[in-house]
């Protein structure tokens, strides 16, 4: 999911992703959009510490999208010529500039139509989406989202009747079950060809699989085949919470999934 996005007056695209934690720029491309490293006095801190990793801190004096202005301040630089960058793997293939991640998502109180692919960001003089009732009366289901330690966000869900928990992340492709516990949970999945990059910059094989009976919060979701994969460790470790696999963009897409940030809902039809 791209958002076109205007930075010091240069356009830009961002990969809008609620897997990522913080939002960041390619400092390949941040001299080219007019922003610079801030230096070591700056109030900002000269580097971000983001998954065990140090990344350069730049000041973006504007940064803008559609109608929507989020003013001047820092992101987190990160070099994409360093094969082992685990942020790198986020946009592999894509030609974005940086990724809007959870930091921007939560303060604005986003709203995520994952079916038509627009997005909502709440200012001061915003009036009301009432996004709730409006889900209600279209017959969605809602989905009640949590934050972990980690910033990442989780729904509750059941696997051929284990209960569990889902990963919700706009930056993936696919939906994909970690493949240890899908087969504990009774699934079998048969090996492809295909590789998946993951965003510990690691491409693991895929394998795909019936999945009849899965159900997210109260929505039944169709039976389908569904990708596994040995996922990484970040991914499934989330404190108490049993992470089974990470919920992707396209079933997002195809249960006209709406993530709503001010009511920590994901509404499902």
């Amino acid at each position: 999911m791209m958002m076109e996005a205007v930075v010091n007056g240069h356009r830009a695209r961002f990969v809008v992703d609620t897997g990522a934690g913080y939002s960041i720029l390619d400092a390949g491309r941040a001299h080219s959009l007019g922003v610079s490293p801030v230096g070591a006095d700056s109030p900002y801190g000269e580097f971000a510490n983001l998954n065990g990793v140090r990344y350069r801190v730049g000041y973006l004096n504007s940064l803008r999208a559609g109608a929507m202005n989020f003013g001047s301040g820092p992101m987190a630089l990160f070099q994409p010529a360093d094969a082992e960058d685990a942020l790198n793997a986020r946009m592999n293939g894509e030609n974005a500039d940086g990724i809007i991640g959870a930091d921007i998502l939560t303060h604005y109180k986003a709203v995520i139509n994952c079916y038509t692919k627009t997005i909502f960001f709440k200012t001061s003089s915003s009036e009301h989406l009432h996004v709730a009732r409006f889900a209600e009366s279209q017959n969605f289901i809602r989905v009640p989202l949590r934050e972990e330690v980690s910033r990442a966000f989780t729904i509750p869900a059941s696997l051929n009747g284990h209960l569990c928990r889902l990963l919700v992340d706009t930056g993936a492709f696919i939906t994909t079950f970690d493949l240890k516990s899908a087969k504990e949970f009774g699934l079998s999945f048969t090996g492809t060809k295909m590789n998946g990059s993951f965003a510990d910059g690691i491409s693991r094989q895929v394998a795909i699989g019936k999945v009849g009976n899965l159900k997210i919060g109260d929505y039944q979701v169709p039976p389908q085949k569904l990708a596994a994969s040995a996922l990484p460790d970040f991914a499934l470790d989330q404190g108490q919470a049993k992470i089974v696999g990470i919920l992707g963009m396209e079933l997002l897409a195809v249960s006209h999934g709406i993530i709503d940030f001010e009511s920590m809902s994901l509404f499902l039809k």
